[in-house]
């Protein structure tokens, strides 16, 4: 047993190092080596790994049998000891020129490796990084064709800092003549002129980000808000026209509230008049008293006064007048604010940077389309001078990389940038499971523990509890889309599919409410009978007591699924954009919910039965009752125990990723499941999850083996996050048992 324990001790510890080392590593800048090659090419890489390698074909094999016997310059580094020759794979970048990210190099084909202090690494907002040199930066700007302006350069004769290149272009406005001054040349005055422009165009940028991700946004959900307003406002008077009634009579209605106020006073006088010694009748009369409370005070609220429907044409017409000033408005606003983003935009086309890569001699675009245009400053995210920094330089580059990985949103397609979004969908996604979970699952560990009858029930439930324990998590996935979101969903959304007409619905109820009162007296019967010891019991009222409570809740839950009265709370937005009835972070938590409620369940029962018996004998013998003993000594006492129900909940919801897929997690949400606006907590949105990140960058992304460092670096955040949720609940436990070591001295 102990050298399973170390078996299992060291495989944990070996994970979590491989773990820890491969994902911490990643942000690091590692230095850019310039290769020569024997065919006169030239490559720029950063340096990962290498291995010996087998040739493929005899003019590979016949290539490297020469290069041995000549010897190449890197000597006994381009072969191993077995005699094979070695190849290195370098990270190259330029993935928009049309190379591969990645490039495998046999050390036998290089002729020199040098590391330049001028290469650098340019990481941007798309296509991954660029390597190359910094060629200077320039100021760009177009300018209406004037044929007596020289259209040739023009400035310093040397062509530096100041130079102006004036050139003919042709654009979607015509040919135009294109004005560009150099600011900037060679690499190191590039490098810190980069940095001053982006300090200095910083809050244009963040202007610009507000207008594109915050303002003009806004402003539309404003729009579609009030297009949704009058859409309800027509159902509305759709819905009047086709079904018009006449509402309760003032009166009736009057009489139906005091009905109810009488029926209450009458089942809280007549339970606290009766006594053991009375007849059954009697007793019977308390669950009528309040059944009739509950079917008079639903028909009070729903039948009353104002509750129906009243839209008249004229009133739509002012709505919709009404809706259409304010959209009128609000879509100046928003042409205004595009403007601005346009002019934004513009002088963001104002400055660019030129570099090159040594291979080809290509620039780095701003985009494939526009081949021979330089990038933009603003697609430049950071200028890294990997073999010009020295140590605290890295550092600083590391310590940076971090900071944006952990506070910015993914871009790039999410092989790039920061996971803050992802970070945030997965602890309110935990969070909301460990509330949903913990109290369902402490009810029914206490309920079969301490209240349900040992037997033949309860050792099904039991086994079909533990049954579910190892039910695959798709199919959870596959319940919570079916149940949760279409079923449960749409009827938030719309309400029942094929409501029941009035009159019918009314009578389901009533039958509904004459089976609860046919099963409350059965079972008043057979608890009398118990207590009296009174004979042999009977079968047949247990039967009618069960066919009773089976059929008021059958009856119930029909009623719930045709009520007439209900419409949905979102039905003005469907089709176009369903609410609850799509996937979601609230259907996502209670699915979870589901898949961990087991170990909750067994973890709790296991609490409560340790609890010894002699607390509950010396509470009952101080007059407390059955829910007070619970509450006041069971629950406190078990309480370790139903956090470490809760710990393991945790941790297994926060790794589930099959479900998500299916219910609510996504590659790149358009907005965070928490935020400053009301309700804050927005559980009808999709949202993004560690696990399911990862899944995405190793497997689902066009360039995986690019992704690779950061699926590492994700899955030791997912890691952490887990660690730390896992250690507040270890602390608070831990509180708990102490606080009762004190107590009970």
């Amino acid at each position: 047993m102990g050298s399973a324990i170390v078996v299992c001790l060291g495989l944990i510890v070996f994970m979590v190092v491989l773990i820890v080392a491969e994902g911490s590593s990643t942000f690091w800048p590692g230095r850019i080596h310039e290769l020569r090659l024997s065919d006169g090419s030239v490559v720029l890489g950063v340096p990962l790994d290498e291995e010996p390698y087998v040739t493929q074909g005899e003019e590979d094999a016949a290539q490297v049998a020469v290069a041995r016997q000549a010897g190449v310059p890197l000597g006994a580094r381009a072969w191993s000891d077995e005699g094979l020759p070695i190849r290195r794979r370098y990270f190259v970048g330029n993935r928009d020129l049309g190379q591969a990210t990645f490039r495998w190099i046999p050390l036998w084909q290089v002729q020199s490796i040098e590391s330049p202090a001028d290469a650098v690494l340019i990481e941007r907002e798309e296509w991954g990084a660029f390597l190359g040199r910094l060629e200077g930066v320039v100021h760009d700007r177009l300018l209406p064709l004037d044929p007596g302006v020289d259209q040739f350069s023009s400035g310093d004769a040397d062509g530096g800092d100041g130079a102006v290149e004036r050139t003919q272009v042709q654009t979607a406005r015509g040919l135009m003549l294109r004005e560009r001054t150099w600011v900037a040349r060679g690499s190191a005055a590039a490098t810190t002129r980069v940095a001053q422009e982006r300090a200095e165009a910083s809050t244009r940028w963040s202007r610009r980000d507000d207008l594109n991700l915050n303002v003009i946004p806004g402003l539309e959900s404003k729009i579609r808000r009030l297009r949704w307003q009058v859409q309800k406002a027509r159902i509305e008077h759709e819905r009047m026209l086709q079904h018009a009634r006449d509402p309760l009579p003032l009166w009736l209605w009057l009489l139906m509230l005091v009905g109810t106020g009488g029926a209450l006073i009458g089942g809280v006088r007549l339970g606290r008049r009766l006594k053991f010694s009375s007849h059954r009748w009697q007793r019977l009369a308390v669950p009528v008293c309040w059944v009739c409370a509950v079917l008079l005070g639903l028909a009070v609220y729903v039948e009353r006064p104002g509750a129906l429907p009243d839209l008249s044409g004229e009133r739509l017409a002012g709505i919709e007048h009404q809706a259409e000033t304010r959209i009128a408005q609000l879509r100046e606003q928003q042409n205004t604010a595009m403007d601005e983003l346009a002019r934004l935009r513009s002088q963001d086309q104002l400055v660019r940077v030129i570099a090159i890569e040594p291979t080809r001699g290509r620039l780095s675009p701003v985009s494939r389309s526009e081949p021979d245009e330089p990038m933009l400053l603003s697609q430049v995210v950071r200028v890294v001078e990997a073999n010009r920094i020295g140590f605290f330089g890295r550092l600083g580059v590391y310590f940076d990389r971090w900071g944006e990985y952990l506070s910015q949103a993914p871009r790039d397609g999410s092989a790039a940038g920061g996971v803050f979004p992802v970070i945030v969908g997965t602890v309110t996604l935990t969070l909301l499971l460990t509330i949903s979970v913990v109290p369902l699952g402490v009810i029914t560990a206490l309920y079969l523990r301490e209240y349900a009858r040992q037997g033949l029930m309860t050792s099904i439930i039991r086994v079909a509890i533990n049954n579910l324990a190892g039910v695959p998590s798709i199919v959870y996935g596959m319940f919570g889309l079916g149940f949760f979101c279409y079923i449960l969903g749409g009827f938030i959304d719309s309400g029942p599919a094929n409501p029941m007409p009035l009159a019918n619905w009314w009578w389901l109820l009533v039958g509904a409410g004459v089976l609860l009162l046919t099963a409350l007296g059965v079972g008043g019967l057979l608890r009398r009978q118990s207590i009296m010891g009174g004979g042999r019991r009977r079968r047949w009222p247990v039967l009618v007591a069960l066919a009773g409570w089976s059929g008021a809740a059958v009856l119930a839950g029909w009623a719930l699924a045709t009520t007439p009265y209900f419409h949905g709370f979102f039905e003005e937005k469907l089709p176009e954009q369903p609410t609850f009835g799509g996937r979601g972070i609230l259907w996502a938590s209670l699915t979870l919910a589901l898949l961990t409620l087991p170990v909750v369940i067994v973890a709790t029962e296991e609490a409560v039965a340790a609890v010894p018996g002699s607390m509950r004998e010396g509470s009952f013998g101080c007059g407390a009752s059955k829910w007070q003993t619970i509450r006041r000594i069971v629950l406190p006492s078990a309480m370790p125990g139903i956090m470490t129900g809760a710990i393991l909940a945790m941790a297994r919801g926060a790794g589930e990723v099959a479900p998500l897929m299916l219910v609510g997690a996504v590659n790149l949400a358009p907005a965070l499941p928490v935020s400053t606006e009301a309700p804050f907590l927005h559980g009808d949105r999709t949202f993004m999850h560690l696990g399911f990140h990862i899944y995405t960058l190793g497997f689902q992304n066009p360039d995986s083996e690019a992704t690779e460092p950061l699926v590492w670096t994700t899955t030791l955040l997912l890691l952490f996050i887990v660690l730390m949720l896992n250690f507040s609940a270890i602390v608070l436990r831990a509180r708990l048992r102490a606080g009762m070591r004190s107590a009970a001295l």
